[in-house]
């Protein structure tokens, strides 16, 4: 599944897809969008002029997940597996996400990913 927004295309991890699809859906019913297309074409398409407010209902989104389920990463298994972490500062704040075997990991880098692509 892909997400398209005037000329930019982010491909959706599909756990990502499972957790942003009830978002994307009011989101496009409140603004009027088609999203009866989505499962034949295989992509969201959201016009240029919601750009805007998609961003601002992701920043939603990722402030939501963290605030109800980021635990931070203990430094035995940030040093055991260094690899599987990223540093992600969002509004003044600091979290490390486990974006290989984490499910709040993965779902929250995959946001700020398509936040930062979109901006």
């Amino acid at each position: 599944m892909f997400l398209k927004c005037n000329d930019k295309k982010i491909e959706l991890h599909p756990t990502v897809w499972e957790y942003l699809y009830p978002y994307l859906l009011r989101f496009s019913i409140k603004h009027n969008i088609d999203w009866t297309i989505w499962k034949a074409k295989n992509v969201v398409y959201i016009p240029e002029d919601k750009r805007e407010e998609l961003i601002f209902m992701l920043e939603y989104i990722f402030e939501e997940l963290m605030a109800e389920c980021y635990k931070e990463p203990t430094q035995r298994q940030r040093t055991k597996h260094s690899t599987r972490f990223e540093n992600v500062v969002f509004k003044d704040k600091k979290y490390i996400l486990n974006y290989v075997t984490d499910i709040i990991g993965i779902i929250g880098y995959w946001l700020i990913y398509m936040i930062n692509a979109l901006s």
